[in-house]
């Protein structure tokens, strides 16, 4: 029964979602839509279907899935206690604790929103793990279509190394397809940018306010050090725009000045220790059990000293671990490959690097800046590889994108590779 319930939605998705405006206006031809679509959906069976084979005893993205069938039947036999239940805390402090880790009501709410929305899914799909996938990839899709709207407009006639960067990336086409938190935050993120982008491009209208401020909401609910590394990318980018400076110079101003001014405060007023928030989610996944992929990390003090101190070591994690030659596992030999390859990609991009930019564009600035302040926190707290990968995942996108748009591909003839 729910082999024909899968095919029957996913009929009805590949006829309706490529006809979707938002969809139409990529411009991408509706056979290359299908196609990727199907990609998208095959992505999501792969992981799931990984997951449960290598991890039968209990992975989060099953356990996700089974949570949210509980959330099903406290629907149909309390609806309003369905609702009532998002908005209370279970602890003594309430509403305190919004960047712990562990042990608050902003800690809970990422995984109760979603197992929410997995009990509404599972009205249509009585609970399967496949058929909800199938929902939540098409969510993600759109995300993946917004990101690629915004590039494809700023690297005109270079589509197919848009679509690789936005669609082909194999970690973030895995990792963004599992029911999970990861394909959440991709996914308002890729919206968030679209909102973003446009309002500069052509003004601030109703709908790209609207999308701004919902995936951003999205986002600080599921992951808030994400949302609160877009403030500064986000003021950079708008800044930049208006005053029509060099991206890089504003960018590095903001940066800069925003990191001086926290050492200012934290001397002025030593209770203000914004460095032991991090020091503290650290110390929070050092006390998880101990990963097979784990990594040797130097504890962190909070003060900035320690947070220099360990940023080599944290870009080296978040950027070039695993070394191919190191996996602990399995799985992450293919992610070790592939990240290797992305640097010889880089190496590439040094020497063929297309000509004729006098200036970055101001989105490919404010990408690099929010994808490398994110890898340097994801490399200060989590010590080990296998969920460093899924992370890094996420910044992917605005890393490899421009790279492969700024390569000059074509051969001395004048074709192209």
């Amino acid at each position: 029964m729910f082999y024909l319930l899968f095919t029957f939605y996913l009929a009805l998705a590949c006829l309706l979602v490529p006809r979707l405006p938002f969809v139409k206006k990529s411009g991408l031809s509706p056979g290359l839509l299908f196609a990727l679509f199907l990609l998208k959906i095959f992505a999501g069976i792969l992981i799931g279907w990984m997951s449960q084979k290598f991890y039968p005893q209990g992975n989060d993205y099953w356990g996700l899935n089974e949570t949210g069938w509980d959330e099903y039947k406290m629907m149909i036999s309390n609806p309003v206690h369905f609702i009532k239940d998002i908005f209370v805390s279970q602890y003594t402090d309430g509403y305190g604790g919004f960047l712990k880790s562990t042990g608050s009501y902003w800690n809970d709410i990422r995984n109760t929103l979603i197992t929410k929305f997995i009990g509404i899914c599972d009205l249509l799909s009585g609970g399967n793990y496949y058929i909800n996938s199938l929902y939540f990839n098409i969510i993600c899709f759109l995300g993946h279509i917004a990101l690629y709207r915004v590039f494809i407009d700023i690297y005109r006639g270079k589509k197919w190394q848009v679509i690789t960067g936005c669609f082909l990336l194999p970690s973030t086409l895995y990792f963004t397809s599992g029911i999970h938190k990861d394909l959440v935050v991709f996914t308002l993120l890729g919206f968030f940018c679209y909102g973003l982008y446009f309002s500069m491009q052509k003004g601030y209208r109703f709908r790209y306010l609207l999308t701004i401020m919902v995936s951003f909401a999205g986002i600080l609910l599921i992951r808030n050090f994400v949302a609160l590394a877009l403030i500064p990318a986000s003021f950079a980018f708008v800044l930049s725009q208006k005053l029509k400076r060099n991206p890089l110079l504003v960018f590095a101003s903001v940066y800069g000045g925003g990191l001086l001014l926290l050492i200012l405060v934290s001397l002025v007023k030593p209770s203000f220790q914004p460095v032991k928030v991090v020091a503290q989610k650290q110390h929070d996944f050092l006390e998880l059990p101990y990963a097979t992929s784990q990594l040797e990390t130097k504890a962190l003090e909070p003060n900035f000293s320690s947070l220099a101190w360990n940023a080599p070591q944290a870009l080296n994690h978040s950027l070039l671990r695993p070394y191919f030659w190191e996996p602990s596992t399995k799985f992450l030999f293919p992610l070790a490959i592939e990240l290797f390859a992305y640097q010889l990609l880089f190496v590439f991009m040094l020497i063929k690097h297309e000509n004729g930019i006098s200036r970055p564009n101001a989105f490919i600035v404010m990408g690099l800046f929010l994808a490398i302040s994110l890898l340097l926190f994801t490399g200060y707290i989590v010590p080990n590889t296998g969920s460093i990968v899924r992370y890094r995942s996420i910044y992917l996108p605005f890393l490899l994108t421009p790279i492969l748009a700024s390569i000059n591909w074509k051969t001395r003839s004048g074709k192209t590779h």
